[in-house]
């Protein structure tokens, strides 16, 4: 049975690429734990995808990615992955698919990323408290508590189910290339039917 990230990589990945558009450097460190890793993870009841990010790679459940200058490229479920920043945007093919994602911020900490993958919307805010919009065909209501991201999300034809985001040690006001293009893989993917 093939994966849900493979799923979502034959259908509409859902590739962020937020930290592409933002300047590299010294801001990749936030929201960092001491060895310079982030830690996400999407628990939903009958999966549990991981994935440990830093500056340059991610490995986790069926992903592994590289970043190099403007460049994300690597595998996501067998499928390549290869991103470039191009004028404020980020542009490419993720697993077949057409990929354009820009990204905003404000001062009062919301992350919005918007665009298209796959052919589908990415309208998503990020907040310390709230997670919401649409990620490919799933949608997302979320609110922060007990140390997760936690609410329902809609996926396809109306599948319902509460789901758990964590990220560990918690979403930088700016989000580095590899976080949020892992952040939207994991949050793109559908549950195995």
């Amino acid at each position: 049975m093939r994966s849900s990230i493979a799923r979502l990589l034959g259908g509409a990945l859902g590739v962020s690429l937020l930290g592409l558009v933002l300047t590299a450097g010294a801001q990749e460190d936030e929201g960092k734990d001491e060895a310079g890793r982030q830690s996400l993870r999407l628990q939903t009841p009958k999966e549990d995808l991981k994935a440990q990010v830093t500056s340059e790679a991610v490995t986790g459940t069926d992903i592994q990615l590289t970043r190099k200058g403007d460049t994300v490229r690597g595998l996501a479920s067998g499928s390549s992955v290869s991103l470039n920043r191009k004028g404020g945007k980020l542009e490419g093919i993720v697993g077949g698919q057409s990929v354009r994602i820009t990204s905003k911020s404000d001062e009062e900490g919301i992350v919005r990323l918007e665009g298209t993958f796959g052919g589908g919307p990415l309208e998503l805010d990020i907040t310390p408290d709230e997670l919401a919009g649409t990620v490919g065909t799933c949608t997302y209501d979320l609110q922060y508590e007990d140390e997760a991201y936690q609410g329902v999300r809609t996926c396809g034809e109306n599948k319902r189910e509460h789901v758990w985001v964590f990220v560990t040690p918690g979403i930088p006001a700016e989000v580095s290339p590899l976080l949020a293009t892992t952040l939207v893989v994991l949050l793109g993917s559908e549950v195995s039917r």
